[in-house]
């Protein structure tokens, strides 16, 4: 969210002063503070459950207990849940879209007056493909992370869901592709530049 924005001022208002340190300050440390924030009931509510096996095998598990029950059961949970689902999903998909959305417009609609030269078009095609790059950072970040969310939805709805057999294999899937996407954004800004470059 906070890149998108520094995008948008860079390209929409280029000419508007710096921020201050000051500013820069006050927004990493308001970003520190939310994300401690939201991790409270983490470290609050946790607790780990062993369960052995006929085989003689083990599985510790990880999970939250809210003061009404623990996670599945709890009101506390849902809620906590949909503000999360708000706060890390929705909210910077809708800044994304709308600065990108601008930045793109802006990008694209950026006509060069005059004939049109070799370096001119070299201008145009390299504008376009930011625009194709941030498209690409919009629709990976709500591909990686949407089935994050739902699955806490969906859990809370089915809880006959949390006894099944193949649920953790669901869970770790959906959390490493959640959490993968941070991997991805090096890959597509090299990728979109280097294929035009070699």
């Amino acid at each position: 969210m906070i890149k998108g924005t520094k995008r948008f001022v860079a390209i929409v208002r280029p000419l508007r002063p710096r921020m201050s340190k000051v500013a820069a300050y006050a927004i990493l440390t308001s970003v520190w503070l939310a994300g401690g924030a939201l991790s409270c009931p983490s470290l609050i509510y946790s607790t780990t459950m062993t369960f052995r096996y006929a085989d003689k095998g083990q599985r510790t598990i990880c999970y939250l207990v809210w003061p009404d029950g623990p996670a599945g059961h709890s009101y506390a949970d849902y809620i906590y849940n949909i503000f999360f689902l708000v706060i890390t999903y929705v909210l910077p998909m809708c800044s994304m879209a709308v600065t990108y959305t601008w930045v793109g417009f802006v990008l694209w609609g950026s006509k060069i007056i005059g004939e049109h030269t070799v370096m001119q078009n070299d201008v145009i095609r390299s504008k376009q493909r930011v625009v194709h790059m941030l498209i690409a950072i919009v629709v990976l970040f709500g591909v990686c992370w949407l089935p994050y969310h739902i699955y806490f939805l969906y859990v809370y709805h089915h809880q006959e869901a949390i006894v099944s057999d193949y649920i953790q294999h669901v869970y770790l899937a959906i959390y490493w592709l959640a959490m993968s996407n941070s991997c991805y954004n090096p890959i597509v800004y090299y990728w979109m530049n280097s294929r035009y470059v070699f």
